[in-house]
């Protein structure tokens, strides 16, 4: 009886987890090419693989459930027209890489660019481009094409000018990428190291200017799935309260 104190904890542990993962899913469906967590949970063994090798059997069935991981779900996002010069949403594989104030490489989908007080190419939290894409204070009829070339028009000339070339960065697998907040990844040994392309070559997205990847979190799928893990939730918390009233049962026993 006291073991199932300790599953029922464990079933309420890991679905307190998958809850909160659920509605920061749905309080982030307005968010620029964020993407949906997914849960993972795994059985929690009562026995190791060496006593299984030595011919042991396991006097019970496991010892609760327990989180695996928290990973990302990088399906495509609906792409919404916004119309802004350095909006930049990507259609496809691919992510932007950018550098923090402390110099660290991050990778996002986030297309929400801006040119910065320095003329270079950010993302709203103020990373800049890995690339270093500088634009001219004098840039007009700025035009980004799906293969990620700028061009505009410099210093009051007709012609246009290319002034840069955006790139992407692609994982082996991007499953395995750790998100440290703001739309924003760091590649980890599960993720694999990135491969930089051209949009548009193979294997790699299309740059769609005026437009932003939008939230691939699906309202209804998540909602549902809240409602199962609720259920999972109570009905742990009545094993542990059914557990305690049998143990107190136990205890006031008398001969």
């Amino acid at each position: 009886m006291i073991d199932a104190l300790y599953i029922a904890t464990s079933g309420l542990q890991s679905t307190q987890s998958q809850i909160d993962t659920l509605s920061n899913n749905l309080s982030n469906m307005q968010t620029p090419g964020y993407k949906a967590q997914r849960t993972s949970f795994g059985d929690i063994a009562v026995i190791t693989p060496s006593q299984v090798q030595a011919g042991l059997t396991p006097q019970q069935t496991g010892a609760g459930t327990e989180v695996l991981s928290t990973s990302a779900v990088f399906s495509q996002g609906q792409m919404q027209q916004t119309g802004n010069t350095w909006d930049m949403g990507i259609q496809g594989e691919g992510f932007l890489e950018v550098v923090d104030a402390n110099g660290n490489h991050l990778y996002t989908r986030d297309g929400q660019l801006h040119v910065d007080s320095d003329g270079y190419l950010a993302t709203a939290t103020g990373n800049r481009l890995a690339q270093g894409i500088q634009i001219p204070p004098d840039a007009t009829n700025i035009q980004v094409n799906q293969n990620g070339q700028i061009y505009a028009q410099v210093g009051g000339s007709s012609s246009q000018t290319l002034l840069g070339t955006f790139e992407l960065s692609t994982f082996p697998s991007p499953d395995g990428l750790q998100s440290v907040g703001s739309n924003n990844y760091v590649p980890t040994q599960s993720s694999g190291d990135p491969t930089v392309g051209k949009p548009n070559d193979s294997g790699v997205g299309a740059i769609l200017q005026g437009s932003l990847e939008g939230s691939n979190v699906d309202m209804v799928s998540e909602m549902a799935t809240l409602v199962i893990a609720q259920r999972a939730y109570q009905l742990n918390a009545r094993v542990l309260q059914a557990s305690d009233q049998i143990l107190d049962t136990i205890n006031n026993l008398r001969q």
